[in-house]
């Protein structure tokens, strides 16, 4: 078995304790610990979390968890600016809500990165308070005109409602409520 010392740490290692570099057909320079530090590091910031969001976005449809099949037609730039106007309009807070003139009534957004441990029983828990870039039609892809800027725990909330669906909800709503008609 093979040994190196880690770039950043100093400490000498198996070669087991360090990520593979598959285009180099060797090892990395820095041991996994050193690494996970480094990528929580910068995820804690705003871009590096945002941009960890829009990797998610960007996955392969055909190697995406959970069946997701949609496809994401907006660059990381585009992205960034429609937070940046969220951000202008809503502060840290999600769009799901009764609108801009009653901001208090909106659920405030955070950006807590949870660590990448994961074992093979246990998935770290999503942080239901944290900011999910979410479609607002379900059966659309990911474009500039369909993204919204949510909380995870709304995204669940929201699932896979789709458009159409909403339309029914409110015309039922507006019959029973609204126009008073009972069923």
């Amino acid at each position: 078995m093979t040994t190196r010392k880690c770039t950043k740490c100093g400490e000498v290692k198996s070669s087991k304790d360090y990520y593979k570099d598959k285009r180099r057909n060797s090892c990395h320079s820095q041991c996994k610990e050193c690494e996970l530090e480094l990528l929580t590091k910068r995820r804690n910031t705003e871009i590096g979390f945002l941009k960890h969001r829009y990797h998610n976005m960007r996955r392969n449809p055909k190697t995406q968890k959970r069946g997701r099949n949609n496809k994401c037609y907006i660059t990381f730039d585009e992205f960034l600016t429609a937070f940046k106007k969220h951000k202008s309009i809503y502060g840290m807070r999600s769009a799901w809500g009764p609108g801009v003139d009653n901001l208090e009534q909106h659920l405030p957004i955070t950006m807590i990165n949870q660590g990448t441990k994961r074992t093979k029983d246990k998935k770290t828990p999503r942080e239901g308070s944290n900011l999910s870039a979410d479609r607002l039609d379900s059966s659309k892809d990911y474009t500039i005109q369909n993204i919204i800027f949510i909380r995870n725990d709304e995204n669940v909330r929201k699932k896979d409602t789709s458009y159409k669906d909403c339309k029914i909800q409110i015309r039922l709503y507006e019959e029973r409520f609204i126009k008073m008609k009972a069923i």
